[in-house]
């Protein structure tokens, strides 16, 4: 009886795509590539295999009041969800996003450690415990000190892990990342997202600053 042999199939390619300028150079139309994104800003993402928002529904209340140029509103970001058609991944499912899927949280930090700064950051651990061949980010760039000094080492630090594991990676012309040859972790007391209420939070050390600087405008 003879064995049986299976094809393996084509490459799998997942581009991570935030919101900084190099997203308008992702692999929108190349099917090859899978398209995992996220942002409430308002930016057009011509194509989505999956989408994640790690920011808990009230968190996601208390930062969109109301739309701005940038950004939509809560009521609007929630419409949006609700439209997509593709896997949605979140900290917990919610019957009101029906495409909605729990984050699995506790595999990644089983994997990396806590590492988690960033929603970035979770997509490349989903990237990396699925498998994929290649890991190609654009627009994520994390060079303003003042606001994403604190996301950048578990971003490098998970494509440094997924290099190791012999996945290739690909970062776009001008990218600033760099990929650690011997990736060592920085773990971190507050995951992003999940810890979002802490007062050890450095984002909410910022916005504590935000809003002093706006009451000394106002005086």
């Amino acid at each position: 009886m003879s064995e049986q042999t299976t094809t393996p199939g084509p490459p799998r390619k997942v581009a991570i795509v935030g919101g900084a300028r190099s997203r308008t150079l992702a692999p929108y139309d190349d099917p090859s590539w899978e398209i995992w994104a996220f942002s409430s800003l308002r930016l057009p993402t011509p194509r989505i295999t999956r989408w994640f928002e790690m920011h808990a529904l009230e968190d996601l209340r208390s930062q969109l009041k109301r739309d701005t140029k940038r950004r939509l509103s809560y009521r609007n970001y929630m419409k949006f969800l609700k439209q997509l058609d593709c896997p949605v991944y979140m900290q917990t499912a919610h019957e009101s996003i029906p495409m909605s899927l729990e984050y699995p949280l506790q595999q990644a930090l089983d994997a990396f450690g806590r590492c988690f700064t960033s929603t970035a950051s979770y997509m490349i651990a989903l990237a990396i415990l699925e498998g994929c061949d290649t890991i190609g980010v654009w627009g994520i760039h994390l060079t303003e000190k003042t606001v994403y000094a604190r996301q950048r080492p578990g971003v490098e630090y998970l494509l440094g892990v997924a290099r190791q594991k012999g996945i290739e990676i690909y970062l776009p012309p001008g990218c600033p990342l760099r990929i650690p040859t011997v990736p060592q972790v920085t773990l971190t007391d507050v995951l992003y997202g999940y810890d979002w209420q802490s007062p050890k939070a450095w984002w909410r050390k910022k916005r504590r600053r935000n809003k002093r600087r706006s009451s000394r405008t106002k005086i």
